[in-house]
């Protein structure tokens, strides 16, 4: 992870400097002058417009929404924003549970017309904000009675690696009037993915109770141990999640999307979990993933941190060090030149 004090002067500089590019009708969210992307532990890629000739390079990080579910009663809603000192371009793919290109009907801001496909792309200026709104699968509109649940791939592209860096986006949840709750869960980097995630959370099988969705970060098809802990760190109950499929392999021989899996924590675990507070350790072996556990109290819910951990003792401390202070992880994906997108329409 880049040193605070490094990102600090890094923003300090952007602000102060013009923005790379050439002028263009849209967001400028690349550079004429190939960027060092090193930080993501990636190189720029190439920005071509549409007559295909180069204008740029752009840094870029991926990452995945590891769960939305839209249709039905539920919505769900990708949020971001570009900082102040550059643009961005971002690329929003969607998938099943199982990691299968998935049609979507969307719509961006409430003057948006609605569209369909299995991917979404645009530019925001600096200090632009977007909310993509999934609304369900092309096959069930117009009404949408049923609700529909994957994963959301997205990749943002930037002039250099400290705007890619700041960027925070978020997809949010909501199944108003049914439930008097919005849900907000933030991505999943690619470079963050672990084998062992753990959080703490309340399940009375009343009105506390302890969701979570696995996301499979690796290339193998994986099913994952769930383990509880009790209030003095005893293993109180243990269950096994089916099999959740790995990446895909692309006819270029990358590494397409992986399945993702949600259930209540009782679901899984069927024996009584432990009264009052409880840890909940979800490992992969060898196999990597990304996280959410969820906490149910009442009329509320909320997002519970997951942290990098381990069910195989201190000798594995130093593993778990290694990625907490900077080990960035390649990415899956390299993406091929691409073509300018286009900014969003004004409201």
């Amino acid at each position: 992870m880049r040193n605070a004090v490094a990102l600090l002067f890094a923003l300090v500089f952007l602000t102060s400097t013009a923005l790379y590019g050439q002028p263009t009708n849209g967001p400028v969210y690349w550079s004429t002058v190939q960027p060092d992307c090193s930080a993501l532990n990636q190189t720029a890629v190439l920005i071509r417009n549409d007559a295909g000739t180069p204008v740029g390079y752009s840094c870029y990080i991926t990452g995945t929404f590891i769960w939305f579910a839209a249709g039905g009663d539920w919505n769900s809603y990708i949020r971001v924003a570009a900082p102040g000192f550059g643009a961005i371009g971002a690329d929003y793919t969607f998938y099943d549970n199982n990691g299968n290109n998935l049609s979507l009907d969307t719509t961006r801001g409430a003057a948006s017309a609605r569209s369909s496909g299995r991917q979404v792309k645009f530019a925001l200026a600096a200090h632009q904000p977007s909310e993509l709104r999934l609304l369900g699968t092309t096959s069930a509109a117009p009404n949408y009675a049923s609700t529909a649940t994957g994963t959301v791939y997205a990749v943002f592209y930037c002039p250099n690696s400290v705007t890619c860096e700041t960027l925070k986006p978020q997809l949010f949840y909501s199944a108003l009037p049914r439930f008097s709750w919005t849900m907000a869960a933030p991505i999943a980097w690619d470079k963050d993915s672990w084998t062992q995630w753990s959080g703490a959370g309340v399940d009375d099988g009343g009105s506390q109770r302890v969701s979570f969705v696995v996301y499979n970060q690796g290339s193998v098809a994986t099913s994952y141990r769930i383990r509880v802990f009790d209030r003095n760190g005893s293993l109180a109950g243990s269950g096994v999640t089916p099999q959740i499929p790995g990446f895909q392999v692309l006819p270029d021989g990358s590494a397409g999307e992986a399945g993702t899996y949600g259930a209540l924590l009782s679901q899984v675990i069927t024996t009584p979990l432990p009264a009052g507070i409880f840890k909940i350790l979800i490992d992969g072996g060898a196999e990597p993933s990304s996280v959410e556990i969820l906490q149910f109290t009442g009329a509320s819910a909320t997002t519970l941190e997951a942290g990098y951990d381990t069910a195989i003792g201190l000798p594995a401390i130093a593993a778990v060090t290694q990625q907490t202070s900077g080990g960035a992880q390649p990415v899956r994906r390299v993406p091929t030149p691409k073509g300018i997108f286009q900014p969003l329409p004004q409201d």
